[in-house]
């Protein structure tokens, strides 16, 4: 298979699964409209494009820098969710219009609140460590790793504008009070995936497995 497509097939597979990320780009498209969702899938992709490149480039350096941040990075990851669905939860979503303005600062949010949620999730690079190594692209030549990751972006990026126009759709055909109880669910399931982080970090901490350099 061409390292692009691959790189493609890749991308839609790891992004599918409706996680944290997933569940605040459906938020935010509710919100603030389309435009917020696809902006909040761009960093999501772009996360995970760097992700698949450290993978590709340097498998051992990458898996023990995770091995000594697991702590720092479930607590990142846990704060992220907590501050996203507490907002979420008082958000009122409204129906937009065409005429309907985005701010540069909130635009900008959008794109780097998902791409720090996006790099919070250590999952996301374990699966492409093993995806990479099974597929053989462990230290590939440069133009092939190139396309992949190309690839990668293109997939996860495709993804995302799919799911915040779906969601956009589905938005015009819903009552307001449906809508506020959909935000609501999505922000309360958040904050309870930031719950989980934080307890995994507090038992990292117990445990003493916490790195301090």
């Amino acid at each position: 298979m061409e390292p692009f497509l691959l790189g493609l097939l890749i991308g839609v597979i790891t992004s599918a699964p409706i996680g944290p990320v997933g569940l605040l780009t459906i938020q935010r498209t509710l919100t603030q409209g389309r435009f917020a969702g696809i902006l909040s899938g761009a960093g999501a992709a772009s996360a995970d494009a760097f992700y698949g490149a450290l993978a590709g480039l340097s498998l051992n350096v990458v898996s023990r820098f995770l091995a000594s941040t697991r702590f720092w990075v479930h607590l990142g990851a846990a704060l992220l969710c907590l501050w996203f669905g507490g907002r979420a939860l008082f958000f009122r979503p409204i129906r937009h219009t065409s005429g309907h303005r985005y701010s540069g600062r909130g635009l900008a949010w959008n794109y780097v609140s998902a791409t720090l949620l996006t790099l919070a999730n250590p999952l996301t690079i374990l699966f492409f460590i093993v995806v990479f190594t099974t597929l053989h692209l462990a230290h590939a030549d440069t133009t092939r790793l190139l396309l992949t990751i190309g690839g990668l972006f293109a997939g996860c990026f495709l993804w995302w504008i799919i799911l915040s126009l779906t969601t956009a759709h589905l938005h015009s055909r819903l009552h307001g009070h449906t809508l506020v109880i959909i935000n609501r669910i999505s922000a309360l399931v958040i904050i309870a995936l930031g719950i989980v982080a934080l307890v995994s970090a507090g038992r990292l901490l117990i445990h003493g497995t916490v790195s301090w350099h």
